[in-house]
């Protein structure tokens, strides 16, 4: 029985998707690269290879594999979409939202641009507008737990914190396994002052994800909101070891430290804190405040025996 060269690349391109599902990137665009060669003029291989590309955190390549589908299909949505939300992994929200706004005008009905040009929107600040995107793209699919995510995300920062609670609700719902959303449940919680449940949820996402440094973090503040100040720490410890580039958990070990007399670990943090965000007024007066509390301390030390 002859294969024909369709029935090759489709078969790669499955392949190349299940290897991607499964997280085996590199599998996923060998299949892909053969595809391409086999079939160098069909969409679905380029558009599904910036996909991979793009969650390896190749933005660059992840464009020019869409750029290429789009030369290929112009009329297909899939690929102004994942191109944008690329475009905004890259700190480029006008170009996403252009894209965005095409992939809609290609297809109104797109549950998947709506959501990325609502992301669009919050990034730029626009969390009205923001809004109105991600609730149009749950009207579309209400089972969009991406949207309901993003929509209890945009509510978190407009400080509604009952009705971000109820989003991640039910993301959670509706994928029990997504670290995030209880890790953004929890800073609801937090906010609201109910510490116990924000640490419960806290604990949920570290168990789904161990080296989530976000969450550690965030179960630090709210332990240390609770008065356990050594538990914090540890918290606060780990956080940064997971991710030393975090200015504002250093910022708070320091003054941790601080507190507890350990004068020059609190200025080696707030030094770091610094370096990484150079003119953190929050971590240069906690370090002034370390520093005139070491000179008033070396002052009271008795003098040597001469």
């Amino acid at each position: 029985m002859e294969t024909t060269p369709e029935a090759v690349v489709t078969s790669l391109n499955h392949r190349g998707l299940v290897y991607k599902d499964r997280g085996e990137l590199d599998c996923a665009i060998r299949e892909f690269d053969r595809a391409i060669q086999v079939k160098p003029e069909w969409f679905s291989p380029y558009n599904n290879r910036g996909l991979v590309y793009g969650e390896k955190g190749e933005l660059v390549r992840a464009i020019d594999d869409f750029n290429q589908a789009i030369r290929l299909k112009p009329e297909d949505e899939a690929a102004f979409t994942n191109r944008g939300a690329a475009y905004l992994s890259e700190n480029q929200p006008d170009r996403a939202l252009q894209d965005f706004d095409q992939a809609l005008a290609l297809n109104p009905r797109s549950a998947e641009a709506y959501n990325g040009r609502g992301d669009a929107f919050a990034h730029m600040g626009d969390l009205d507008r923001a809004l109105r995107d991600y609730g149009q793209a749950i009207r579309l699919k209400p089972e969009y737990a991406d949207a309901h995510f993003n929509r209890g995300l945009a509510c978190l920062r407009l400080r509604d914190f009952d009705a971000a609670i109820a989003e991640f609700s039910e993301v959670i719902r509706r994928r029990p396994d997504f670290a995030g959303a209880f890790n953004a449940r929890g800073a609801a919680l937090n906010a609201k002052g109910d510490h116990q449940r924000a640490i419960t949820d806290y604990d949920q996402a570290i168990r789904l994800r161990p080296t989530y440094a976000e969450a550690f973090y965030n179960r630090g503040l709210a332990v240390y909101s609770r008065g356990e100040h050594g538990r914090a720490m540890q918290d606060f410890d780990e956080a940064i070891r997971l991710k030393p580039d975090n200015p504002e958990a250093l910022n708070i070990r320091g003054g941790l430290y601080l507190e507890q007399g350990q004068l020059d670990r609190a200025i080696q943090d707030f030094d770091e804190a610094i370096r990484l965000r150079p003119g953190y007024a929050s971590a240069q007066h906690n370090r002034t405040l370390a520093w005139a509390l070491k000179a008033q301390h070396e002052r009271a030390l008795p003098a040597p025996n001469r």
